[in-house]
């Protein structure tokens, strides 16, 4: 039997806590959009970035989306094919493909938004508005060190290297 120090309660580690939470939710939101709106969640990604920023390159979809290239490629193949967006060139730099909500792609997505927010409130409903802040707070520090992982493909700083802030 390993001593105190040696276990790892994976019901007490801050990491499976926030992945178990975020998978149980994901799925929940992808059943939600597969059943009422035919998209996957890839794709309805894809769909609110292009709703809140408009025309953008694919490459630009992969960091609003932080999903893989390939995976914005065949979400995007299939949000074309069900003409939710399209695909045109920049009208600035030629060489540029953009992407853009069709009508449908915009009607969708102010179908989905009001939906998505009444699960959003269900969630959050047991916490109180200071605790909602809190995490607000908390996971917008965690998402933006979640960031510094991605520049360094994935692996922390060696201990005694860290250079991020503290408390």
């Amino acid at each position: 039997m390993p001593g105190d120090g040696d276990a790892l309660w994976l019901h007490e580690f801050i990491p499976y806590k926030l992945a178990v939470v975020a998978n149980r939710l994901s799925q929940s939101i992808g059943a939600l959009f597969e059943e009422r709106f035919g998209i996957q969640i890839p794709e309805w990604r894809i769909l609110m970035a292009l709703h809140a920023h408009g025309p953008t390159a694919p490459n630009e979809v992969v960091e609003h989306t932080s999903m893989d290239k390939a995976r914005v490629s065949r979400a995007q193949r299939r949000l074309v094919e069900l003409d939710l967006v399209a695909v045109s060139e920049d009208p600035r730099d030629r060489r540029r493909l953009v992407l853009f909500l069709t009508k449908k792609g915009t009607a969708l997505c102010r179908s989905i938004i009001p939906e998505v927010r009444q699960m959003e409130a269900w969630f959050l409903d047991v916490l109180d508005a200071r605790d909602r802040e809190t995490l607000d707070r908390v996971l917008t520090r965690l998402f933006e060190r979640s960031q510094e992982l991605r520049e360094t493909d994935g692996l922390p700083p060696v201990p005694g290297e860290v250079h991020g802030r503290t408390g």
